[in-house]
């Protein structure tokens, strides 16, 4: 009742409702995401979490609507920005005012054949039409500065090829500052860069969000920043949401198997023994367990596990503050300083 209140009242930068998405392969059907729903509230920090091929980055272009399809096949009841529907061409307009993505691969987010400034300029024109050539390249300057880019000015004149993977990326991230959105997505900002500047350019994003009030979505491995930038955090495995609730409560005490095992894998600092791995590989996409997902790796695992997927059910008195999708929430729980 209460997740509907909020939708009437249009409190939600990002509502992503029952968001499946299959590919068609020679194979079969790859069924990636069986249905997921997310959302994400104004001026919130939201992390989504889990490791490689669970499918975080596929939903994030969904939402961005930039994922092909085909060959992808997407299915939901509903996508809404700011409360709009990203279905049809008004769609796509509400997505390109009113969402910015960080790819984690820069040498697809820039054309080729364009110097960096001509790039940049273009986002400038469409955010702010009325001004001046020479505040333009201020503007750019000042966004290149703010990810420590070294000689501005060259980067500038410059065409992607002649930058460097880490220097291409910092590019990407100064264009998506630039723009005056509501809602951005970092899907692993940081791949491409040096440990010296990772820490620097979440900080950044950190300072951005909280000083401009806007609503952010953090994919990253660096689960410290995660904890430390966010307000609540998703857990994915597989396809599905397992873990949702309030970062330091579930990076603290975190209910489901899987968080468990995820967090207990992040390394320390302190260097305390090797880290712990959980054992198995992620099921197949082509032919998914009948059950849970993840009941094959799982030490807890049961007769039921195995037979029927479990729904996301709240263990928290605020309902839905903190759901977990498991027969088997809480049991075997050690507290995790990620």
């Amino acid at each position: 009742m209460e997740m509907e209140e909020k939708r009437m009242q249009n409190e939600f930068a990002l509502d992503v409702r029952n968001l499946s998405v299959n590919y068609k392969i020679y194979e079969g059907i790859l069924d990636v995401i069986p249905g997921l729903s997310l959302h994400v509230g104004k001026a919130e920090r939201v992390g989504l979490i889990g490791e490689t091929g669970c499918g975080k980055t596929t939903v994030l272009k969904a939402v961005a609507r930039v994922l092909q399809s085909p060959p992808a096949r997407i299915k939901t009841d509903g996508i809404y920005v700011t409360g709009t529907s990203i279905d049809g061409r008004a769609g796509m307009k509400q997505v390109r005012k009113n969402v910015s993505m960080i790819f984690q691969d820069p040498s697809t987010s820039l054309n080729p054949t364009l110097k960096i400034d001509t790039q940049m300029m273009d986002i400038l024109k469409s955010q702010f039409p009325k001004h001046s050539k020479s505040e333009y390249r201020q503007m750019m300057l000042d966004s290149l500065a703010a990810v420590s880019m070294p000689a501005p000015e060259r980067v500038l004149g410059s065409y992607p090829i002649q930058l460097s993977g880490g220097m291409r990326q910092r590019v990407c991230i100064a264009i998506s500052l630039m723009k005056d959105t509501e809602l951005m997505i970092a899907d692993e900002p940081t791949t491409a860069l040096d440990v010296t500047i990772e820490e620097q350019i979440l900080e950044l994003l950190d300072k951005l969000v909280r000083e401009k009030k806007k609503s952010l979505i953090l994919v990253s491995h660096a689960l410290g920043a995660v904890r430390k930038i966010t307000d609540r955090v998703y857990v994915m495995y597989a396809g599905n949401i397992v873990e949702a609730g309030p970062t330091r409560e579930v990076f603290q005490n975190p209910k489901h198997p899987y968080t468990i095992g995820l967090l207990a894998a992040t390394p320390r600092l302190t260097g305390e023994g090797i880290a712990d791995g959980i054992a198995g590989d992620l099921p197949s996409y082509l032919d998914p367990p009948e059950g849970c997902r993840f009941a094959l790796r799982c030490p807890q695992c049961s007769d039921q596990c195995l037979q029927t997927p479990p729904k996301l059910e709240s263990v928290s008195a605020d309902e839905g503050s903190w759901q977990v999708a498991c027969y088997n929430a809480g049991k075997g729980v050690t507290t995790c300083q990620a």
